[in-house]
C-alpha cells in the first residue's frame, strides 16, 4: 500500500526510531515553555512523560495543557527532588515496555531529529560490541560533554567513538535494561550531581558513555551575569559583555553535600579518583568562587557551602532544612543580564 505524501511527511517528522524510544521531562513549576518543547520531541518517540516534582496549584494550567496534547503527567504528591521524579517517570516508562529512555529537565529545547542521532550513534557502538550505558549529545550547550578516550578506541576498534565524561542528565539516552540493573537514582542527593553520580554506578558496573560526535541540546545558562571589576563592566575583544552564569543560591549547598558524599563512595575508584579530585577543585576555585563574588550576601553564600560540606561529612542527606532554605532566599546576584539579552 503506497503512503501519500502527507503520510510520508509525518514519517519523516516522526523520525525512524521513535517506536523504541520514550521521553521523560522532570518539572517544577514550569513555564508555558514547556508545552512547546513537549510538542517537539513528542514526533519523535513513542510517548512523553512528565512528572511534576510538588509545584502545586500554580503549575495546573501547564500541566492541563499537556495532558490535553497526549502527554502522561505523572504529579508528586510534595517537592521530592529531582531524582525521585526522574525515578517515577523512569519506572512508567519501563513498565510501557520502552527499549531506550531520553531523559530531560524542563528547559530543554530539543531540536528535531535529536532522538534518531542518539538511537543512531546507540546502534552503531552495539554493532562494536560497545557496552553502552549512556549517549549523550556531544554539546550541551556550548559546552563539550566528549572526551577522547583510549579504552574506548580500542574497545570500538578505532571506528572513533567519543567517550563522555559524567554527561547531563538532560538530552541522556539509556537502554532500559540498564536502567533496570543499575537501580534508581540517589533520591537523597535531591538534586544536583545525582546524574555524576549515576555515571560512575554505571561505569563502575562496565558500561561506557558515548556521545553523538556534533550534536547539540540548546539550553539556558541558568542565570546570567555581567562581569564588573571595580566598577567597571568588562568587554570581550569584540566589544560584546563579558559574562558569567550562576545556579539558584540554595544548589550550592547541594553541590557542596553531594560533592562530599559521591567522593567518597567512589574514591576506591583509581580510574576516576583523580577526575573526581580535579572536579572538586574546579568547583571550589570556579563555580564557588565566581558565586561568591558576584553575590548580595556572601557570607550568607560562604555559610550555605560550608553547611554542606558539613552534612556531607555527617553523611546528612535527603531536603536541605527550612532554615538553610530561608538563608537562601536572602541571596540575590549583581549585575544580572536582562532576559531579553541574555
Amino acid at each position: 500500500m503506497s503512503s501519500t505524501p502527507s503520510e510520508f511527511a509525518d514519517a519523516l517528522t516522526a523520525g525512524h526510531h521513535r517506536d523504541r524510544v520514550v521521553a521523560v521531562f522532570s518539572a517544577f513549576r514550569p513555564e508555558p515553555a514547556l508545552v512547546a518543547h513537549c510538542a517537539v520531541i513528542a514526533p519523535q518517540v513513542a510517548r512523553v512523560i512528565v512528572v511534576d516534582d510538588g509545584s502545586g496549584e500554580s503549575a495546573e494550567d501547564v500541566l492541563v495543557q499537556l495532558e490535553a496534547a497526549g502527554v502522561l503527567v505523572l504529579r508528586q504528591p510534595q517537592n521530592l527532588g529531582i531524582a525521585s521524579a526522574m525515578n517515577r517517570g523512569i519506572d512508567a516508562a519501563i513498565a510501557d515496555d520502552a527499549e531506550l529512555l531520553i531523559t530531560f529537565d524542563q528547559d530543554s529545547n530539543v531540536p528535531t531529529g535529536f532522538v534518531d542521532t542518539l538511537v543512531d550513534e546507540y546502534d552503531r557502538a552495539v554493532a562494536a560490541e560497545l557496552r553502552v550505558g549512556m549517549v549523550a549529545p556531544e554539546f550541551f550547550s556550548a559546552t563539550s560533554q566528549a572526551r577522547t578516550a583510549p579504552s574506548v578506541a580500542v574497545l570500538s576498534e578505532g571506528t572513533g567513538f567519543l567517550e563522555s565524561y559524567a554527561p547531563i542528565q538532560s538530552g541522556l539516552l539509556m537502554p532500559s535494561a540498564v536502567l533496570r540493573e543499575l537501580g534508581p537514582q540517589r533520591d537523597d542527593y535531591f538534586i544536583d550531581l545525582v546524574d555524576t553520580e549515576y555515571y560512575l554506578r554505571a561505569r563502575k558496573a562496565g558500561y561506557v558513555a558515548i556521545c553523538a560526535p556534533g550534536l547539540v541540546l540548546p539550553h539556558g545558562f541558568g542565570h546570567r551575569l555581567y562581569v564588573h571589576f571595580f566598577g567597571k563592566r568588562l568587554t570581550k575583544s569584540d566589544g560584546r559583555p563579558r559574562m558569567v552564569a550562576v545556579s539558584s543560591p540554595f544548589r550550592y549547598y547541594y553541590r557542596a553535600r553531594n560533592r562530599v558524599v559521591m567522593n567518597r563512595e567512589y574514591r576506591d575508584d583509581l580510574a576516576v579518583r583523580a577526575l573526581l579530585r580535579r572536579d572538586g577543585v574546579r568547583d571550589v576555585v570556579l563555580d564557588y568562587g565566581v558565586a561568591v563574588w558576584s553575590a548580595r550576601g556572601k557570607l550568607a553564600l560562604c555559610s550555605l557551602i560550608f553547611a554542606g560540606w558539613a552534612d556531607g561529612l555527617r553523611g546528612r542527606l535527603g531536603k536541605m532544612s527550612p532554615k538553610l532554605m530561608r538563608k537562601a532566599a536572602r541571596i540575590s546576584w549583581r549585575h544580572p543580564v536582562p532576559n531579553a539579552e541574555g
